[in-house]
């Protein structure tokens, strides 16, 4: 088979990769985001006596939620909303904020895509989506970073993508 290598956008001495440690102190930061986010959604419906008695999100397509007097439907959409949350959260980040999210912008830590200009929308969620993929058998996509030249995890691979320090460039 014949393959065509693409040419990468950036050049691999243009940039400094992040390291490790900014990229999980980052992600602990965007977790807490996250779950100040599920707060306000539930005080929301409290405030709309729509009172969610439990719930548990136990991975993006294992929602429980328990509900008094509440439409089947709503429900439904609920536990749809829950369960892809994080991935919203991160895809609209990187979209918008040109490849940060709140955790990378406070720690000066950008995301880039490998073989174009701007990341695109797929490509922020194909990486969003390679966060819950990273964390798949103990976490492993996400220890792969400490043997990876590039650092790149297991999500960075499926989005095309890496993550740079921000306003630190290296002179040729």
């Amino acid at each position: 088979m014949n393959y065509n290598t693409r040419p990468e956008f950036h050049h691999d001495s243009e940039f400094i990769l992040a390291t490790i440690r900014k990229r999980f102190v980052a992600l602990l930061i965007d977790g807490l985001v996250l779950i100040i986010i599920y707060f306000c959604i539930l005080i929301l419906f409290s405030l709309l006596n729509m009172n969610i008695s439990e719930i548990n999100v136990h991975s993006i397509f294992d929602v429980e939620i328990k509900m008094n007097n509440a439409h089947s439907f709503l429900i439904t959409f609920l536990k749809f909303l829950f369960g892809l949350l994080p991935t919203l959260y991160f895809a609209i980040s990187f979209y918008f904020w040109k490849g940060q999210t709140v955790g990378k912008y406070f720690l000066r830590i950008r995301v880039l895509s490998l073989y174009h200009e701007h990341l695109g929308l797929w490509h922020c969620i194909e990486r969003s989506l390679g966060y819950f993929v990273s964390a798949l058998e103990f976490g492993f996509g996400y220890i792969q970073a400490f043997w990876n030249p590039n650092r790149m995890t297991l999500h960075d691979k499926i989005g095309e993508t890496i993550v740079i320090e921000l306003h630190v460039k290296k002179h040729r």
